[in-house]
């Protein structure tokens, strides 16, 4: 048996050392969503024209990422990016410094806005090819722009890495449900939200309630029988025991309303709406503070 160690640090295993350190981000990314309760879904571009080489959706977020590498302790200082990834929806770049020994992951820099947000001006440098031509001169590329190093944020490892892509841990389905809004209102969602979450009695709330559509949030969710959920989570809160994700609650709120608008001329009687207050009365709470307060 050999005692020879390859050297992965040469020139000639550059590809293979940027594919072993992609897998490793996004396989150890994607153990994080799961622990978060939400599945993470890997595209990978053909070629990076575009300006992202991989692209990834979790809970109704799409991140399209550029992926960046250095050697732990190097002088590298910049770094080229594509314009075009400031077209796309949510468009950031990773920056991973790596032990050329081991090839591990040794830290995580950031550039790019929360989630729904676009990629960040990168400046007017204008990236220049490496080598001139015949006469020394090196003309530039216009769609690269070099950017600092100090343009990136510094990240304290790979969960927080998965708070910038795809906001802050808040259940599946909340994250579906922040995906419907952002869809609506844009950036403006939070404002929007904030402004409509007035009212906290069953009655006051039939406007927000309807803000999302938990049939879709549902959909989902794999649950192919609304009216069947409904009558368990309903079983369930009338004897004071509720769920406690928004986004379910939120669910469950959006079917009640929807479930006595049907049975109207009928209403419901004293003890079926103190259920209904305190279901609306637990959601609002719940939104404000795992959405408003903590979702990115």
């Amino acid at each position: 048996m050999s005692d020879i160690v390859p050297d992965l640090t040469g020139a000639s295993l550059s590809t293979a050392r940027e594919k072993v350190l992609e897998h490793r981000l996004l396989s150890e990314l994607a153990v994080i969503m799961l622990q978060r309760g939400v599945s993470l879904d890997i595209l990978r571009s053909e070629y990076d024209a575009q300006g992202h080489d991989v692209v990834l959706e979790a809970g109704g977020i799409i991140r399209h990422v550029q992926l960046k590498a250095s050697r732990e302790g190097g002088k590298r200082r910049h770094v080229d990016i594509n314009v075009r990834l400031r077209a796309r929806p949510s468009g950031c770049v990773v920056w991973m410094s790596y032990d050329p020994a081991a090839l591990a992951i040794t830290a995580l820099r950031w550039l790019g806005d929360d989630p729904g947000e676009p990629l960040p001006e990168l400046g007017s440098k204008v990236t220049r090819h490496s080598k001139g031509d015949s006469a020394g001169s090196k003309g530039q590329r216009p769609a690269l722009r070099n950017v600092g190093i100090a343009k990136f944020e510094r990240l304290d490892g790979l969960s927080a890495l998965a708070d910038r892509l795809f906001g802050r841990p808040v259940g599946e389905t909340t994250s579906h449900a922040i995906s419907q809004l952002r869809r609506q209102f844009g950036q403006s969602w939070r404002r929007r939200l904030g402004g409509e979450l007035r009212g906290a009695s069953f009655e006051a709330s039939i406007h927000w309630a309807h803000l999302i559509d938990g049939y879709a949030l549902l959909e989902q969710a794999l649950e192919p029988d609304p009216a069947a959920w409904l009558e368990a989570r309903a079983a369930e809160g009338r004897s004071d025991t509720f769920g406690s994700e928004a986004g379910l609650l939120w669910t469950q709120l959006f079917l009640e309303h929807r479930r006595w608008r049907f049975a109207s001329p009928h209403e419901p009687g004293a003890d079926e709406l103190r259920y209904l207050d305190d279901l609306a009365a637990r959601t609002s709470r719940a939104i404000a503070l795992q959405i408003l307060e903590r979702a990115g």
